[in-house]
């Protein structure tokens, strides 16, 4: 199959020439002296942008990109930190980060790519087999990382992605190359297939609907637990859980078989099996709820055991059975008044422009809700799109209040999923888990300061139960609390934990007296 990668135009006479050995690459980056991960990126950004667009032999070229590759990943994990902290819609500081990430894993996907390229132009091939595994999985490796920026900003990659990577592995499949390893640990496996598997099952896991930290955590597990999931021609099938298929000659991601709208072209598509993958979750997350950690290293020592519980939870759920909506949504025009926080929306509720506590934290609580665009609604949710003007402040998970100019009262609900675009275009979905709800501070025990919390109504109508909104961190079985609210005092007694979010947590909740 001919290569018809995403790269650059080569230049036929290039103003300069770029420099492809290693021991001068090494001695003019240790010259850099910016101290601004901004410049240190425009620089690399310059060379590697030199040296791809002119004609150079693969193993110069090869040589070259390894040199660099080091301070490119170092520098793009250093700017990583300024967006993946962010809120949304992303503040100019953290869009330059992540346009200058982008840019340092596209170029360098470019010169593994260009190198394959002409790896596989050679009359003669005899002894690039090495030369191409190297070429091969470097340059997915830099793909994967290109697509987790967009990931990790809330923008679906562009299309030339999925295309590369398909065309990538089966490139190393008519070579016979795609289990052979490089960099590879005693733990860790990193040859062509397990790299492709990394790309796929991140797709697969949703990264919309993930905070951005979460989705790095996904990456760094699953280097772990790739080799469990398992790529197969396409054969027929008693069960389809955990079966995805990938179109090799599409510029698409794996869809789920369940999904699928027509049957498999056995020439050109292959499948996904991801069920050892989900059994080995479940094995790890059946030990922490039992205080154990997974002893193949993929969950650090220092990691938060609950947070653990709820991603294992989440990726059994995508990488295992495909789940389908329960209601459709239907389109609606309108606009709805939104206020993100709970200390904001506890300012909001209580009628106060300022929370007392929420002051003394530095937190400013703002009264006045932003507007948005109602895109679509269903009994449970609702995707909105953001006004111009509208706060940057929403988190995936952070907690939301809205009201409609017909409704009474302001409703709860948590951020699911974000969608970013130009011009600061953002679109999110929302869940709604309460019709109203009442503020209140809570008296916990071995904390200084008193905690706002946020009361939710019983609904008998839809057997919903009363729940607290509480810090996260808050909830222990048979814990007891004092909460206050409208000047009433009742102690309280945890009871069960509904949901736990990013920053907040759900739960059930009896009266004691």
């Amino acid at each position: 199959m001919a290569l018809t990668l995403h790269i650059p135009a080569l230049k036929d006479k290039p103003i300069i020439i770029a420099d492809t050995h290693p021991q001068r690459i090494l001695q003019s980056l240790a010259h850099i002296h910016f101290e601004n991960p901004l410049d240190i990126a425009s620089h690399l950004h310059i060379e590697l942008e030199i040296l791809n667009r002119q004609k150079i032999s693969p193993s110069q070229r090869l040589l070259a990109l390894e040199t660099y590759r080091p301070i490119i990943i170092s520098t793009a994990h250093i700017l990583a930190e300024e967006y993946i902290n962010a809120n949304l819609p992303l503040h100019d500081k953290a869009k330059l980060a992540a346009a200058a990430t982008e840019t340092l894993w596209l170029e360098l996907g470019f010169g593994y790519k260009l190198a394959l390229i002409d790896l596989q132009n050679q009359l003669i091939k005899l002894g690039t087999e090495k030369n191409s595994v190297l070429a091969i999985l470097r340059a997915m490796h830099a793909i994967a990382e290109h697509a987790m920026v967009y990931y990790q900003i809330y923008i679906p990659p562009p299309k030339h992605i999925w295309s590369d990577l398909h065309q990538l592995y089966f490139c190393a499949v008519q070579l016979n190359i795609q289990h052979a390893e490089i960099d590879s640990t005693a733990e860790l496996s990193i040859s062509i297939e397990n790299t492709y598997k990394h790309a796929l099952l991140m797709s697969l896991a949703d990264p919309l609907h993930l905070l951005q930290q979460n989705i790095r955590l996904v990456a760094e597990y699953l280097l772990y637990q790739v080799q469990a999931a398992q790529i197969s021609a396409v054969e027929p099938l008693s069960d389809t859980a955990g079966i995805f298929i990938i179109s090799l000659k599409s510029n698409e991601p794996p869809v789920a078989y369940s999904k699928y709208k027509t049957a498999p072209d056995e020439s050109s598509d292959i499948l996904l099996k991801t069920m050892d993958l989900v059994r080995n979750i479940h094995t790890h997350l059946n030990s922490l709820h039992h205080n154990r950690l997974p002893a193949d290293g993929s969950i650090p020592a220092d990691a938060s055991r609950n947070d653990y519980i709820d991603l294992l939870t989440y990726l059994i759920k995508h990488w295992g059975l495909t789940f389908k909506r329960i209601f459709n949504r239907s389109q609606k025009n309108g606009e709805i008044e939104l206020v993100a926080g709970i200390a904001a929306i506890h300012s909001m509720l209580d009628g106060q422009a300022k929370d007392a506590y929420a002051e003394s934290l530095e937190v400013h609580a703002q009264n006045m809700p932003s507007r948005w665009q109602i895109l679509n609604i269903s009994p449970t949710g609702m995707s909105i799109r953001r006004h111009p003007t509208a706060d940057k402040n929403i988190k995936i998970g952070g907690l939301l209040s809205v009201k409609t100019k017909d409704d009474a009262n302001w409703s709860l609900a948590v951020v699911r999923w974000a969608s970013c675009g130009t011009k600061e275009r953002l679109d999110i979905g929302v869940q709604l888990i309460a019709p109203y709800a009442k503020p209140g501070m809570a008296k916990i025990d071995n904390r200084e300061n008193d905690e706002m919390i946020l009361l939710l109504p019983e609904i008998v109508a839809t057997k919903q139960i009363a729940t607290l909104i509480l810090p996260k961190g808050t909830f222990e079985p048979a814990r007891q609390l004092t909460v206050i609210s409208n000047n009433q005092y009742q102690r309280v007694l945890l009871t069960s934990l509904i949901e736990r979010a990013q920053y907040f947590e759900r739960v059930q909740y009896s009266i004691i007296n």
